[in-house]
């Protein structure tokens, strides 16, 4: 057991590590003092963001362009801290704007100088990694709020279903809040909700499910009292984490099932690219 433990820990480690060096460091101390965990995110959203507007053929002003990113960049935070009650920080301090808005601009520049980059077909496979502790990062930081903020009512952080809801909502409610709104066009309009159209699918879905499956983890993890019922009391020193390790977990969560999809569509994509030229060939 012990030797089992270790290893598990040894495994987490790496995960642990990065997951501490993009929360605590700044990308400069004094020119852009931000945290990496952040900078990135806002980097891969605005890659994400770009590439379904050019996927739509759009021209878009510079106020629907900023505002658009935004939004898929916020709706998850502002969508969960309005469920928790507790205002969202885009409300009262000027640096989430900085912190978003430069490194938008900044790749704004970069495609435009160099366009192929944006439409790589491998660029998912080098960074899911990424996405997956950025991702895994958001949900398990407001899910720590959910024990840690006294304002949040009890009914709330002793429900093991908020728990659950909270961790979809974080996951998918940036992508699923520009999706709606259409956000890349120039005319936005309200539709349905994209994990909830026809013919999504398992992987379609698994930014929902999977911040679900996350926040049931973690909180169960770190003994959270909503899970009491969820987690027997005899079996939890057998697995208790801090929020760290359970973050680490998380992460490695994420990284997988992220990692799967981003395989299963290359497959899917070769297969297409085979059946074109059979057909090809046969004509």
């Amino acid at each position: 057991m012990a030797a089992l433990a270790q290893a598990f820990a040894y495994a987490l480690r790496p995960f642990a590590d990065a997951l501490t060096f993009l929360t605590t460091t700044r990308v400069h101390p004094t020119l852009f003092p931000y945290p990496w965990a952040s900078t990135l995110h806002a980097t891969r959203v605005s890659m994400a963001y770009q590439n379904n507007m050019r996927r739509t053929g759009s021209k878009l002003s510079w106020g629907t362009y900023i505002t658009g990113y935004l939004i898929m960049c916020w709706g998850g935070m502002v969508l969960s801290h309005t469920l928790l009650s507790i205002p969202s920080p885009i409300l009262f301090c000027i640096n989430p704007y900085i912190n978003y808005i430069v490194p938008h601009l900044v790749v704004t520049i970069l495609f435009a100088i160099f366009p192929n980059i944006l439409t790589s077909p491998n660029l998912d496979l080098v960074l899911f990694p990424l996405d997956g502790l950025l991702r895994a990062n958001a949900v398990t930081s407001t899910l720590a709020m959910i024990s840690s903020n006294p304002a949040i009512d009890s009914k709330l952080t002793s429900s093991a279903l908020f728990h659950i809801i909270i961790g979809a909502v974080v996951s998918c409610g940036g992508g699923a809040s520009a999706a709606t709104l259409k956000t890349w066009t120039p005319e936005w309009s309200f539709g349905t909700p994209v994990f909830l159209r026809s013919g999504v699918g398992f992987w379609g879905s698994l930014d929902v499910w999977a911040g679900s499956l996350v926040a049931v983890v973690y909180s169960a993890m770190t003994v959270h009292p909503a899970f009491d019922e969820v987690v027997p009391f005899e079996v939890r020193p057998a697995f208790a984490l801090s929020s760290l390790g359970a973050k680490a977990v998380s992460s490695y969560i994420y990284t997988i099932l992220f990692g799967l999809r981003v395989w299963k569509a290359k497959l899917s994509s070769l297969a297409g690219v085979k059946k074109g030229k059979g057909k090809t060939k046969i004509q």
